[in-house]
């Protein structure tokens, strides 16, 4: 049995390496033994996704085929393997995933939110998490499929022993020895470096939480190299010593984000996208290009997203907005979520946004009609339920107010 349990295991990591997914391995009474993988759904996110194990029903709804391409609603696939022993007793079954069959664009997004429901206000978490995960083409998703099937299917011919695999040990050449005013003078030059480095990552730091994108890439494009020659804390290993450090800049960068105002929430999002990133590369030169995306997708996020000039009451407010606005924004309704006298929110709005709360509240709405509006797949009724208006002429009067024209006219003129 203990053999048996180690192949079952083994397996499971096979196919995680092979596959470059998620992998799980759920026993015959529905309980995950083993799980393999960084793809988490952000918190956010989990009231509108189900678990692998309730999602895929492996069980109830008894395949008899080896192997299972499963695609759900939310437009996630998962491709599944169940094992059996010799006397086709199921063992569990192996799961992969989850994975897309195409890019998360724009119109993907909004398909999705549309066809299962979702709040719109949803759209930069769902963007983040989908391009977390891997996308994979029909020929690779078919390969894995044949890969498991094989291997599940010959499973009691497995064997465990280590004994045919060796490891060889070199000894490494000796060094000279270096003169004691040359060590001197690599010490002081290596203060300098640790004094420049922390100067450079102050300053990208500060341009991150101003959300100055000009800046920041400037600061990539001239310095950023000192930043990347830092010592391998890890020598045998430098990938993995690189990204332990990309980590660590994730970290960094994700606090200059808050002091600029940007919401845990989305920061979350973003910090999780570019740990799954970093964790799934394979070269150096990856890693380079991810720390690149990642400064600037969170300058982008805190020029776009901060709340940083608005005191507390307000900034609550907003976020409340923000996070509903496909919902019910009367001002009772607000003020009673922020714990707020109606009176005293629409004074303070008024006062810090130059806008009443009625007027702010139809402009972030049509703003994500326009976000919509290119998908020809909703019709403009659709998209004013989606955006939190109940009445389409309603609607239709805001747009032509703050737009100048009617939605189905801006559609065409697109």
């Amino acid at each position: 049995m203990l053999q048996k349990e180690k192949a079952l295991e083994k397996m499971c990591q096979f196919t995680y390496f092979f596959s470059n997914m998620d992998t799980i391995f759920v026993d015959s009474m529905n309980h995950i033994k083993w799980e393999l993988g960084h793809n988490k759904v952000p918190t956010a996110l989990k009231p509108y996704f189900s678990d692998p194990i309730d999602l895929l029903d492996l069980y109830e709804n008894h395949s008899e085929h080896t192997v299972v391409f499963h695609t759900s609603s939310l437009r996630t696939n998962y491709i599944s393997s169940e094992v059996n022993d010799e006397e086709r007793n199921i063992l569990g079954t192996i799961v992969t995933g989850p994975y897309l069959l195409e890019e998360p664009g724009s119109f993907f997004i909004q398909d999705v939110l549309f066809e299962n429901n979702l709040p719109i206000s949803l759209k930069h978490i769902l963007t983040e998490y989908f391009s977390s995960l891997p996308i994979i083409s029909p020929y690779k998703g078919k390969m894995i499929a044949e890969f498991l099937a094989y291997h599940t299917t010959k499973m009691h011919l497995w064997t465990l022993d280590d004994s045919q695999i060796e490891h060889k040990t070199y000894p490494a050449k000796a060094e000279n020895n270096v003169p004691s005013h040359q060590l001197k003078e690599n010490t002081k030059q290596s203060l300098d470096t640790i004094e420049k480095r922390y100067e450079i990552q102050n300053e990208l730091m500060y341009a991150v939480e101003k959300g100055d994108r000009e800046i920041a890439e400037k600061i990539i494009r001239e310095d950023f190299a000192l930043l990347e020659k830092l010592p391998d804390r890890i020598p045998n290993d430098p990938l993995r010593s690189r990204k332990n450090m990309s980590f660590a800049f994730n970290t960094t960068l994700r606090i200059a984000a808050e002091k600029g105002g940007l919401h845990p929430v989305y920061i979350d999002s973003i910090s999780e996208k570019f740990a799954i990133k970093i964790e799934k590369t394979s070269t150096l030169n990856q890693i380079s290009g991810i720390e690149t995306q990642m400064v600037n997708e969170y300058c982008e996020a805190v020029n776009k997203l901060s709340l940083k000039q608005y005191n507390y009451k307000i900034r609550k407010a907003i976020e409340y907005i923000r996070t509903n606005i496909s919902e019910d924004l009367s001002l009772n309704t607000i003020s009673a979520a922020i714990d707020s006298s109606p009176h005293e929110l629409s004074r303070q709005f008024k006062k810090q946004t130059n806008k009443s709360l009625t007027d702010y509240i139809n402009e972030q709405r049509i703003l994500e009609a326009i976000y919509l509006i290119d998908n020809h797949h909703l019709s403009i009724t659709d998209i004013s339920l989606m955006v939190g208006f109940n009445d389409v002429n309603y609607f239709t009067k805001v747009f032509k107010k703050l737009k100048g024209m009617t939605p189905s006219h801006y559609r065409k003129g697109k």
